[in-house]
């Protein structure tokens, strides 16, 4: 697992292992959803193929949000780490502020999505592509 980084939730039960080099898209999400099942105002994300992604040590437990998504989580101190759904076959996406360590560059944000449910109080000042929803161009065509 050369080259692979490290993450895990608040409290340590759940650890995993993630391959940079699958990494298809990462940025931020401003969704509602994101904001109430992470409590913060912007979620950081990466999405990457499934078999790039390895829960090392726990078990996470999943919650279905929408039909488009469950998300998966820490039982014991809830701290949010995966999501997936239908739409994403062979791809998990993850909270990359859940990283050991600062994230390689694969990893940082390229991207702001689902702007349109922004908090009125949280500008976004970067120069990233911006998208009123979590309907995004593929990255090779930004």
């Amino acid at each position: 697992m050369t080259g692979w980084v490290t993450g895990g939730c608040l409290c340590g039960a759940v650890r995993y292992a993630a391959d940079p080099d699958g990494v298809f898209d990462a940025g931020y999400c401003h969704c509602s959803m994101c904001r109430r099942a992470s409590g913060a105002p912007v979620v950081a994300w990466a999405l990457m193929r499934a078999a790039s992604f390895r829960v090392t040590r726990g078990e996470l437990r999943f919650y279905q949000s929408s039909a488009a998504c469950r998300r998966g989580f820490c039982e014991t101190c809830g701290t949010q780490l995966v999501y997936e759904g239908p739409e994403m076959a062979e791809m998990v996406g993850f909270h990359t502020a859940t990283l050991d360590a600062s994230a390689p560059a694969a990893l940082r944000p390229r991207l702001h999505m689902c702007v349109t449910d922004r908090l009125d109080w949280f500008e976004v000042r970067d120069e990233l592509p911006v998208f009123a929803d979590n309907r995004l161009t593929h990255p090779d065509r930004r």
